[in-house]
């Protein structure tokens, strides 16, 4: 205790003020691989603890940490018992815990190897979202997720606002999401004034629902319009939630599905003549396929629009293989930072989760001698 309680902290931050920013970048980088070796020592002992009956529910309490997040921690130390590969390169540094729990749900024993070795690269949403597709969620699951559906408010007196949480299930939380991207995206401020923040929008747009549901006979009635993604194996998808065949069935009574079918790599199999602009079927491909931002590291999944890698007007062409989806506005607005405009490209393939990394304008000359895509020949190197 007097240990902990002796940390100058202050100290630290003044001792490291005097250290050149090389180094603190390295030490940053040891520390960070140090953690993650770390991490997947405190895997295996739990796995042991597991195996001998000496873990429950109040690991969480001692850890400072959810039931939830104790039990996938359990899970997933006993997962790698059977993933040496992929537990070798997390030990190694190469896997960040956000990183290594999806994988270790995605991986078996036969694609171990090959997943110890793109997992670094991809996005933890991306692992995630292929985790999740592994098993195709029966009846009963779906049952179970609308069980569980909840809102509630209640009211900030002193301060004057309406507190709202709740959760929505699949098909109703791609319906809500879907309508409120729409009016975020349509709203714009008045001539001179500055632009309000998302969440502010956002908020503005579930005031504006239910404003004009005040009065009923002001509203169209509508059907919902879904874009349901198939794939060639697994489950259908919305919003990359997998769905039981019998929902997507169901949907057809009340609402307008719009399939994509899509093969093992989530691009989709409709083709069709390039045009000088995206048509919406392709932008929509395009933003199922990616489901977030695919600059490195970036997760959002709204504000997004479609980026050529290599641009249009340096030759390149409409075809999936060449776009990508990238955010803008919002904090981190990487689509102007991307040619033809900004400095840095994605280059690689866009149909894999770890397909791409970011270039900047000057490395293009050392790009020159590796092979190419086969789609299109501009777009950089191929990912293995």
């Amino acid at each position: 205790m007097s240990a902990v309680a002796g940390f100058d902290y202050r100290g630290r931050l003044d001792e490291l003020r005097c250290r050149p920013t090389d180094w603190l970048v390295e030490r940053r980088d040891a520390l960070v691989r140090e953690q993650r070796r770390l991490r997947v020592e405190e895997l295996a002992v739990t796995a042991v603890l597991d195996e001998r009956g000496a873990l429950d529910d109040s690991v969480a309490a001692r850890d400072g940490v959810s039931t939830n997040n104790a039990r996938q921690t359990v899970e997933t130390a006993r997962a790698l018992g059977t993933l040496p590969h992929v537990a070798a390169v997390a030990h190694a540094g190469g896997l960040s815990a956000e990183q290594l729990a999806p994988l270790a749900r995605l991986a078996d024993g036969t694609s171990d190897a090959e997943w110890a070795q793109r997992g670094p690269g991809c996005a933890p949403a991306d692992l995630a979202r292929l985790a999740r597709s592994q098993t195709k969620p029966t009846a009963e699951d779906a049952h179970a997720r609308r069980a569980a559906r909840e809102l509630s408010w209640w009211w900030r007196r002193d301060a004057g606002m309406l507190t709202i949480r709740g959760e929505l299930p699949d098909v109703d939380g791609a319906l809500v999401e879907s309508v409120l991207n729409r009016m975020i995206d349509r709203m714009r401020p008045a001539a001179g004034q500055p632009w309000a923040s998302r969440a502010q929008r956002g908020a503005d747009a579930l005031v504006e629902l239910c404003r004009d549901y005040a009065d009923v006979e002001a509203v169209p009635a509508t059907r919902a319009h879904l874009v349901v993604q198939v794939p060639l194996e697994g489950p259908a998808e919305v919003a990359g939630i997998p769905l039981p065949d019998s929902m997507v069935e169901a949907l057809r009574a009340t609402a307008t599905i719009d399939p994509v079918l899509v093969d093992d790599a989530g691009v989709s199999l409709a083709t069709g003549r390039a045009r000088p602009a995206l048509s919406p079927k392709v932008t929509r491909a395009v933003l199922l396929r990616d489901g977030h931002c695919r600059w490195p590291g970036c997760t959002r999944r709204t504000g997004l629009q479609v980026n050529h890698l290599w641009p249009r007007s340096w030759g390149g062409t409409d075809k999936i293989a060449n776009l990508a989806a990238a955010c803008v506005g919002g904090g981190t607005d990487h689509h102007p930072q991307l040619a033809p405009h900004g400095p840095y490209l994605l280059v690689g393939n866009p149909n894999q989760p770890d397909g791409l990394r970011l270039i900047h304008r000057d490395e293009l000359a050392d790009l020159a001698a590796l092979p190419t895509s086969p789609a299109n020949p501009r777009a950089g190197p191929t990912a293995a």
